[in-house]
């Protein structure tokens, strides 16, 4: 079949072809078609569980869905915030101290993502090469996710930091302009 995989071949209940199809006739796809992956699967790349735009993201200190539990759930990001200020109403002050919060998380994400992304690269060079042992194998993978957390754990502090600067009202209105569900905010937004 030339690489080709058999993916279904439709049969009856008792396990014959089903009517209406060629007895011959099976369901086929290219071998890209067998993996979820493979589109974004580059054989070249250092780095190949992550995409090349995963990976400039992280390089460039944005969240790549790091934050997202804070996000969906009524805690505001910096950079977003900042982007919608004239629309939330935020005050000079505000601006300020949320403008602060996004360039102190940044200083902390763009050396941690590199940490993080070395700390792949090499788990994934070992791998290729056959180096990683059973026994080694759980070390490594802890380190890269303990890698993982601090990055991700960064990103959801900005958004901890960034609700406390905002009143309830503005959190709201920051929830509805993202489109999310009834704009109530996150419990621990103050209310002044």
């Amino acid at each position: 079949m030339g690489g080709a995989v058999v993916l279904w071949t439709a049969t009856a209940d008792d396990g014959t072809p089903a009517a209406g199809h060629d007895h011959g006739e099976q369901t086929v796809a290219s071998p890209a078609a067998d993996s979820p992956y493979a589109d974004r699967y580059d054989p070249a790349a250092s780095i190949r569980s992550l995409t090349p735009e995963e990976i400039a993201q992280i390089g460039r200190g944005e969240g790549i869905g790091f934050a997202l539990p804070a996000e969906l759930n009524g805690l505001p990001g910096p950079r977003h915030v900042l982007d919608l200020a004239d629309e939330l109403g935020l005050s000079r002050e505000q601006r300020t101290r949320v403008q602060q919060v996004f360039d102190d998380m940044r200083a902390t994400v763009v050396p941690a993502g590199q940490h993080y992304l070395a700390a792949v690269v090499a788990l994934e060079a070992d791998i290729r090469a056959g180096r990683v042992t059973e026994r080694a194998l759980p070390s490594r993978v802890a380190e890269v996710y303990q890698l993982e957390g601090e990055l991700a754990a960064a990103h959801l502090v900005s958004h901890l930091q960034t609700a406390e600067v905002m009143t309830a009202e503005q959190v709201g209105t920051y929830q509805r302009l993202r489109g999310y569900e009834s704009g109530t905010p996150h419990p621990g937004t103050p209310t002044s």
